[in-house]
């Protein structure tokens, strides 16, 4: 078993990249330091650290246990809060993704706050690689967001299928469709979502097909972007989860673009009723 000081001392050292300012940032000696690590490499039968007089670097197999180095550390300083604080009800670190719609999480904090008094979240907002990196270095528990194949790794838990779709104002003249032709919004203004994960691909398609919109709104804000839809003022494309009954959803022909959206998280999950709540809001949706 693996000393949890031989831990700190390897994740000073890659995070510093130097041995005497990792010693200085665990209150140590650098002769201290440096056998501790010769340690930890003969405990797991593998060089963790390349070093020369100009720098130190992981090698494959550091880099390798610097995944699981943070994570073990990550949980062991949780325990300890938990330990000393054992009234306090337990934390679930919650990251979601900025495209995930507002009124879902408030619908599932809503539920939460009246059914799971022993469950208590810390919400963060974040990109899918800020999530990803969170998740990585062992900073939030769980991520809601869209899941990858390259995210296997992380045991994915989809739960729902999400087609973009045009969103247009409910007197809109093609609101009643049930799908539009993509040039039959060529004299249409957009609303932008400029932090889209799909817009690459929107932007391609319209694009082959000689459609250049005119923008009314640029921005990072999709209760903006839903504003100014519902005010008539321009129309734009997201995917279905925001459909809220305010504004009409219509596919837009040949335009077969889906995003999957789940839990992603390292293992070891404990049950939570906030992620029980966020599964069956999405298969009652």
């Amino acid at each position: 078993m693996i000393d949890q000081y031989l831990l700190r001392y390897f994740l000073a050292v890659a995070e510093t990249g130097n041995f005497s300012r990792a010693a200085r940032a665990v209150s140590v000696t650098q002769p201290t330091l440096s056998a501790g690590i010769a340690k930890l490499e003969r405990e797991l039968g593998a060089r963790l650290f390349d070093r020369d007089r100009q720098r130190v670097a992981l090698t494959p197999a550091g880099s390798r246990f610097l995944v699981r180095a943070r994570r073990i550390a990550a949980e062991y300083e949780h325990a300890l809060v938990e330990l000393a604080e054992p009234a306090e009800p337990s934390l679930l670190r919650v990251g979601v993704l900025n495209t995930i719609p507002t009124h879902l999480i408030g619908r599932a904090l809503a539920q939460h706050g009246t059914e799971a008094l022993g469950e208590a979240l810390e919400l963060l907002d974040g990109s899918e690689r800020d999530l990803a990196e969170r998740l990585e270095r062992g900073r939030i528990d769980v991520a809601l967001t869209v899941v990858r194949p390259h995210h296997a790794r992380y045991q994915p838990e989809v739960l729902a299928r999400e087609r973009y779709m045009m969103v247009l104002p409910p007197d809109h003249p093609l609101a009643g469709e049930r799908e539009i032709p993509a040039e039959q919004l060529a004299q249409d203004r957009m609303a932008l979502r400029r932090h889209c994960e799909a817009l690459p691909e929107i932007n391609r398609f319209f694009t082959q097909r000689g459609v250049r919109p005119r923008f009314v709104l640029k921005t990072t804000s999709d209760e903006r972007v839903l504003s100014v839809i519902r005010s008539g003022a321009g129309v734009g494309m997201m995917p279905e989860g925001f459909a809220d009954g305010s504004v009409r959803f219509v596919p837009v022909r040949d335009f077969e673009l889906t995003r999957e959206v789940g839990l992603l998280h390292a293992g070891g999950l404990r049950p939570s009723a906030f992620l029980d709540i966020l599964r069956r809001q999405y298969r009652e949706n």
